[in-house]
């Protein structure tokens, strides 16, 4: 088994906007080209439970109207076999549109896993759908969920998910109680195998949160992605 962790950006050494509505703002103090005030990637694998929080931020969105647009991509050069949802955690709002795609060829192609969107017809001209909604032979659909890419209000509403147990659920129960049946479906059939392997993992962040406002032209700083924490669990 393993597990990843991924966070970057220390808010004890970021200068904070108070008149920004989003707090995490990493103002003067972000500065990759000076070694003092960089956040380097080293910083996205600290250790769980740290005080203070530590996470990865995105340039703002400075460029606007121009697409704000950010490659997260993971690389394991092996093959790994899923075993527990993939659960992204963000410090920023979640993202009104992301992607989250995969390899099995160590990056040299791409198929996406999932689509996240406020709107998904908008978006990416699917129809919303939830996992919940998916059965043994939808299981290998891709979906556009809407779940997810809505403001936070709670701790636990920062998290971006996709669903690994639930699809198991669906060969295994509920409570993952007849496992025996998901193991024999995976041995002998192939697409399903490879829809939970992976050698590479993409994220695709294309639009950060608004708040479902208008973007607020004069005050662009506060727009971006930040992420404290990737979980990812296969064997």
């Amino acid at each position: 088994m393993f597990f990843l962790c991924m966070r970057r950006c220390d808010k004890s050494r970021v200068g904070v906007s108070r008149g920004l509505e989003n707090p995490y703002m990493c103002n003067n103090e972000c500065d990759a080209s000076t070694e003092e005030l960089a956040h380097p990637p080293e910083l996205m694998f600290d250790f769980e439970g740290r005080n203070p929080t530590t996470f990865w931020q995105s340039t703002s969105w400075k460029k606007y109207p121009k697409p704000l647009q950010v490659n997260l991509t993971l690389s394991w050069n092996k093959t790994v076999e899923l075993t527990d949802d993939i659960i992204l955690t963000f410090e920023s709002g979640r993202p009104e549109q992301m992607v989250l795609e995969k390899s099995l060829d160590q990056g040299r192609t791409w198929t996406p896993y999932q689509f996240y969107a406020t709107d998904c017809l908008d978006a990416f001209t699917m129809e919303p759908k939830t996992v919940n909604e998916l059965t043994q032979r939808t299981l290998l659909d891709i979906i556009c969920t809407e779940d997810y890419s809505r403001g936070y209000v709670w701790k636990n509403d920062k998290t971006v998910r996709f669903e690994i147990k639930d699809r198991f659920a669906l060969f295994a129960g509920p409570r993952l109680h007849n496992m025996a049946s998901l193991y024999g479906q995976l041995d002998t059939t192939k697409t399903l195998r490879d829809f939970f392997t992976i050698t590479d993992l993409r994220i695709r962040l294309l639009k950060p949160a608004t708040g479902a406002t208008m973007v607020d032209e004069n005050n662009l700083s506060r727009y971006f992605y930040a992420i404290s924490d990737i979980k990812v669990q296969g064997r």
